[in-house]
C-alpha cells in the first residue's frame, strides 16, 4: 500500500491556500470513516514540522489541541481528498454506515 500523497494539480501551494480558505466551511455531510494516521495528508504540499511518528509507525501532532482547521477537516470533501489510501470516504446518500470524525475532534 502507497501511503504517499499522489502528486497532482491538487498538491501544490495554491492548492494548500485553497483547502485553508474552505476550511471554514463545513466537512461533508457523505463522509465517512476515521483517520489511518499514516500522515500522508500532513505533508501537503511539505511536511509539517509538527509531525512526528510513534513507535508504532503511526503519525501524531505536535500541537494536535491547537491544530488549523484544514488539518481538523481533511479531506472536508472528494474533490479535496488527494492521499490514498486514507481512512475517509465519501458516499452520496449513505443512510446506515457510521459517520465518525474521532480524530476531527
Amino acid at each position: 500500500m502507497n501511503m504517499e500523497a499522489s502528486r497532482d494539480d491538487r498538491n501544490t501551494w495554491g492548492a494548500k491556500l485553497k483547502r485553508t480558505l474552505t476550511s471554514f466551511l463545513p466537512v461533508s455531510a457523505d463522509r465517512v470513516g476515521s483517520c489511518l494516521r499514516c500522515g500522508a495528508c500532513c505533508s501537503l504540499p511539505n511536511r509539517c514540522p509538527f509531525l512526528r511518528f510513534d513507535k508504532e509507525g503511526f503519525a501524531a501532532c505536535l500541537i494536535r489541541p491547537f491544530r488549523p482547521l484544514n488539518c481538523r477537516k481533511y479531506p472536508r470533501d472528494k474533490e479535496e481528498q488527494i492521499c490514498h489510501p486514507c481512512g475517509y470516504s465519501f458516499h452520496n446518500n449513505l443512510k446506515n454506515e457510521k459517520k465518525t470524525a474521532d480524530y476531527t475532534d
